[in-house]
């Protein structure tokens, strides 16, 4: 919906005109052309440089139901996060670019536009082989084909507010839609198609092992010697605290009642400025660190407790009150609290 509702205020932020009802043919070549096609060229960069911080970032933010933290971390653990990722990204997309094309269709059909273009170190010889270019595609539609007289004659000043006769401002449409559809349709149509039968795929297989990795792990003790243990007490006087996700401050105040006050508290992660993390990271007492047990360990995580000593503290909790957290989650920090020498894993007892 959110998507859905972008691409209608794109296209009508753009197709809105001047005063005097003219639209800057230029802005709609960004926005349905130059657009989709850097979207294109960010997908294949992303997929050969296989990054995802940006995504961690972005999913690891607190405004985000715990749910869905939950699920990210099931997909993670499935080998289905990067398909499940490809898919719902280019879904939003095709949504987005199908927007912008109903909208384009729906003011077409209600408001008489003037497409003119201006520009004031362009001129008509320049745009008319990029125009040319972007039209290579759909070269058997003669009618949706730039024309350099046409490109000459919509070309418009501001100081000039008359509308030159025997020139048909509203021809551009058809170039415009089929743009459109070219650059911003039809390649996420075909995306949508392959990212769904690659996660149906993957998704299958993954269901296909589930059983046998069910029964090995039911047969199977988990190696204790690979599991940090747990604490309830040791805490020196002289701690800070390090908000690596935010409480509440209600749920804080619980934390300190249990604790004690730090002599100082920091904010790191994706919710601090890397001066605020680099800040708390070089400070050399002993820090208790509080993440949200829901979330998978991340590899920023551990860079940042590399550089200390203290205590982790995983916690879950739900509107005003902390709730226990899931031994499928505390053995995922217990794992990724092992191999880190100077810190312990601290769970309070009395929180719940």
């Amino acid at each position: 919906m959110v998507f859905f509702i972008l691409g209608i205020i794109s296209t009508l932020s753009v197709v809105s005109g001047d005063s005097s009802g003219r639209v800057n043919l230029l802005y709609l070549v960004l926005l349905y052309v130059l657009l989709p096609l850097f979207s294109l060229i960010m997908l294949i960069v992303l997929s050969i440089t296989k990054s995802s911080s940006w995504f961690n970032i972005f999913s690891q933010s607190s405004i985000w139901p715990r749910r869905w933290h939950e699920s990210l971390l099931e997909l993670k653990r499935a080998g289905l996060l990067s398909p499940w990722l490809f898919f719902q990204s280019q879904k939003l997309l095709l949504i987005f670019n199908a927007s912008c094309l109903l909208s384009f269709l729906m003011v077409l059909l209600f408001n008489d536009l003037s497409f003119v273009w201006r520009s004031t170190l362009l001129l008509p010889e320049h745009v008319f082989p990029v125009l040319s270019a972007i039209a290579l595609p759909w070269t058997f539609i003669e009618s949706a084909q730039p024309v350099y007289q046409l490109i000459a004659s919509t070309q418009d000043s501001r100081l000039s507010q008359s509308v030159t006769a025997n020139v048909d401002y509203g021809s551009w449409w058809q170039f415009l839609m089929a743009a459109q559809i070219t650059y911003g349709v039809l390649p996420r149509l075909l995306l949508v198609g392959i990212a769904k039968y690659r996660f149906h795929r993957q998704l299958l297989q993954s269901q296909l092992e589930a059983p046998q990795h069910l029964s090995t792990l039911i047969n199977r003790q988990p190696d204790q010697t690979q599991l940090a243990s747990i604490v309830d007490s040791g805490l020196p006087t002289n701690f800070t605290l390090v908000q690596w996700t935010l409480l509440p401050n209600e749920l804080l105040n619980k934390v300190c009642q249990q604790v004690g006050l730090p002599q100082q508290q920091f904010v790191a992660g994706c919710h601090a400025t890397i001066e605020q993390e680099q800040i708390a990271q070089n400070d050399p007492r002993p820090k208790l660190v509080i993440v949200a047990a829901w979330e998978p360990p991340m590899g920023e995580l551990k860079d940042f407790l590399e550089q200390g000593n203290g205590f982790l503290l995983p916690l879950d909790w739900q509107d005003n009150g902390f709730t226990e957290i899931s031994p499928l989650h505390i053995d995922e920090w217990r794992r990724f609290c092992h191999p880190l020498a100077n810190w312990q894993l601290l769970q309070l007892k009395d929180l719940l």
